[in-house]
């Protein structure tokens, strides 16, 4: 992993510096291979307990790797981890365009992808991701709760296969964290690239808010850039600055922490009370095979992930970390100008 220094000399460790590197993609893979299933305790313990009886397909889990949008109020985790989603989606503002076409990068298991699907039944919602694996559990997914206005793709999202000014609106929701600092640029140029005119980018993620004080601040961050495996992420002003240089205008930008931080304290909990005994089960022998479905078939991965639900927390409470909204949309064409890249 690659050692930043922040102002305070405090070391912060980065898992990886470019996501297209070897490096990247067999991060990836051994998170979401070998460890994905950890995720299924990441809702309601109905849907836990479908989800490792029944698999992702069958279960009727959320299926969307993301904080849940105010918690202490919503009805159920369940019903917190969707409604994130649909905020999001609903920010677009795509409800009366017909066919339009939206683009959820960095989409997961498609979770979030289906909540879009069912919110703009006249849309096409096309997802993506760099891990094979969660395509497919994408696709059953998909398929047997019966959408059929979804595609997944297996690609990277610098690089998109669509044309210029192809897209209506993007949303994504804790994705776009995994783009290292050196390809933010592109990132953002390939978002309005792909946007039509009018379209709109909504961002819903996590932001540096300080540079680590001692070292122990600087462990709760690398906790969490380890087990939950993305590079350090920018600031909120930072990520305004790569995205108007890519030709993209700010409509809102907003702290929103207080609206996931029951979540977040959630996601410290089941860490603390189910994963780390789950963990230590998983050492004794015989048990270790019987909790390898669950996502427990590394050993270092579910310690790393473990400390990253743990500490994700007390990057929110040291105020290193908050949760931002960010909406941008792409300026309408202006006649004789050349609009694609």
């Amino acid at each position: 992993m690659q050692e930043v220094e922040s102002k305070s000399e405090a070391p912060i460790h980065v898992p990886y510096a470019s996501v297209a590197s070897v490096q990247a993609q067999s991060l990836l893979d051994l998170h979401y291979d070998v460890g994905g299933n950890l995720y299924k305790m990441w809702a309601s313990p109905r849907s836990v307990i479908r989800a490792i009886l029944l698999g992702w397909a069958r279960s009727g889990h959320p299926a969307q790797l993301h904080y849940g949008w105010d918690l202490k109020h919503a009805a159920s985790l369940d019903a917190a981890i969707r409604e994130t989603a649909c905020r999001a989606v609903r920010l677009l503002q795509l409800e009366n365009v017909p066919g339009a076409k939206v683009f959820e990068p960095g989409c997961g298991i498609g979770g979030a992808t289906t909540v879009a699907a069912r919110l703009l039944p006249q849309a096409r919602i096309i997802g993506m991701s760099l891990v094979a694996s969660q395509m497919a559990t994408a696709h059953a997914r998909a398929e047997a709760m019966g959408i059929g206005n979804v595609d997944f793709r297996v690609c990277n999202y610098l690089s998109t296969p669509f044309a210029a000014e192809e897209i209506d609106g993007v949303f994504a929701i804790e994705s776009l964290c995994y783009t290292p600092q050196g390809e933010r640029d592109a990132l953002f140029r390939e978002m309005s690239r792909i946007l039509r005119p009018g379209g709109r980018l909504v961002i819903l993620d996590g932001c540096t808010k300080r540079t680590a004080r001692d070292g122990q601040e600087a462990a709760y961050v690398s906790d969490v850039l380890a087990g939950w495996t993305f590079p350090l992420p920018c600031t909120s002003d930072q990520l305004k600055v790569h995205a108007t240089a890519a030709g993209l205008e700010l409509l809102q930008q907003e702290e929103v922490t207080h609206q996931v931080y029951e979540s977040a304290r959630r996601i410290a909990q089941i860490g603390r009370y189910l994963l780390q005994p789950l963990a230590w089960l998983a050492r004794i022998p015989g048990l270790g095979g019987m909790l390898k479905p669950l996502g427990f078939g590394s050993a270092g991965h579910a310690r790393c992930f473990i400390a990253a639900c743990v500490s994700q927390l007390s990057v929110f409470d040291r105020g290193l970390g908050g949760y931002y909204l960010h909406v941008f949309r792409k300026p309408d064409a202006v006649p004789g100008l050349r609009t694609s890249w």
